[in-house]
């Protein structure tokens, strides 16, 4: 009776392992036995709209998972991918005739220090620095030149002449600027998706001028948000008022050299009297038209002939002077800085302060 136990105890011990053998090795058989089925089998085309495999990728080339794309090339060292361009603006200095490359905050803060008081409101500078981003990235959108004079701080100055005027007071004054800047860095004053051609200058007679009665006609109808807004505050300006005189002399000199190589140009061989008529004003009281010595002309041609600082004046001829009495400061169209500076010390913000001076533009943030 043992024996027969021991027996059948060894043919099931037998039939046990058999079944486990099969059972752990047939899976890889069967796996192995289809990977060379698939090997020797012609690959398929792929389905239509499906991509067509990358000529690079290699049959025999691993899979990769997510942990592969963060592996190092070989060779070692990270992956270096291109860092993005700096923002320029590119300016030609007529200081010294060179073309000069400068970075948007660069330039923002040292345009910044040639435009204004920096003893201004912060709002007033935060709103000059958006307008002349505006102003000269349309300007480099149309390809056009933007010229400055380093020697003379008109557009751009660079840190060395500002370490150079002030001095020990320099550090200060950067960190104003560039905090200023900061602040407003890419934001733009857009009219129709388009930069806005945010012109500025220093003071109004207390009003601003429409585009139309400074420049050309059809001025207004392609900036519609350069029209006259008021600007009392300029009155009280230092700066407001200014004169010039000059003698018959030096006024005939001045204008003849004005007009020099034009095909029209006044005829000032008759009585003084007779040099300067017909002056027709604007509501905003600049000069719109005249007579100078017989020839039609604009009120910023007589600014320009005679060196004054805006075309809103009066004047008289007594004992064989002229005399002028001039308004403001500046071409009139657009933002007043003394205007600017006058809201923001009542409280105003850029943003105000931009809308008053540009109505209809929008302002945009920072693109992404």
């Amino acid at each position: 009776m043992e024996r027969k136990t021991s027996k059948g105890a060894k043919g099931l011990l037998l039939a046990f392992l058999l079944l486990y053998a099969f059972i752990t090795l047939t899976p890889a058989a069967v796996h192995q036995f289809f990977i060379r089925r698939a090997d020797a089998a012609p690959s398929a085309s792929p389905m239509p709209g499906s991509p067509e495999p990358s000529p690079e990728a290699s049959p025999d080339a691993a899979p990769k998972d997510f942990l592969d794309a963060r592996s190092l090339p070989q060779g070692g060292g990270p992956i270096k991918k291109e860092a993005p361009k700096e923002a320029s603006f590119t300016l030609y200095d007529a200081a010294t005739g060179e073309t000069l490359t400068v970075p948007e905050e660069e330039f923002l803060a040292a345009a910044l220090a040639c435009e204004m008081d920096l003893a201004a409101p912060k709002e007033a500078l935060k709103a000059q620095a958006v307008a002349s981003y505006s102003y000269y990235s349309r300007l480099r959108d149309q390809g056009e030149q933007i010229a400055c004079d380093t020697e003379n701080w008109l557009v751009y100055v660079p840190q060395s002449a500002m370490e150079a005027r002030w001095g020990e007071d320099c550090q200060s004054y950067r960190a104003l600027l560039e905090g200023v800047v900061a602040e407003v860095k890419g934001q733009l004053l857009t009219y129709e998706g388009k930069p806005a051609l945010a012109c500025y200058f220093a003071i109004s007679p207390g009003s601003t001028e429409s585009a139309e009665n400074v420049w050309a006609a059809d001025a207004g109808a392609e900036h519609p948000y350069l029209q006259a807004a008021a600007s009392p505050g300029d009155l009280f300006c230092d700066g407001y008022l200014s004169t010039a005189s000059f003698t018959e002399e030096e006024f005939r000199a001045a204008v003849e050299a004005y007009f020099a190589g034009e095909t029209a140009t006044p005829d000032l061989s008759g009585p003084a009297e007779e040099w300067l008529t017909e002056l027709e004003y604007t509501p905003s009281r600049m000069v719109k038209s005249a007579e100078l010595g017989g020839l039609a002309v604009t009120g910023a041609q007589i600014r320009g002939a005679l060196g004054l600082r805006s075309a809103s004046f009066d004047f008289t001829l007594e004992e064989g002077s002229f005399r002028f009495t001039v308004r403001g400061w500046g071409h009139g169209v657009g933002m007043s800085q003394a205007g600017a500076v006058f809201l923001a010390q009542r409280g105003a913000d850029y943003r105000e302060i931009l809308a008053h001076y540009y109505p209809g533009t929008t302002l945009l943030p920072p693109a992404a």
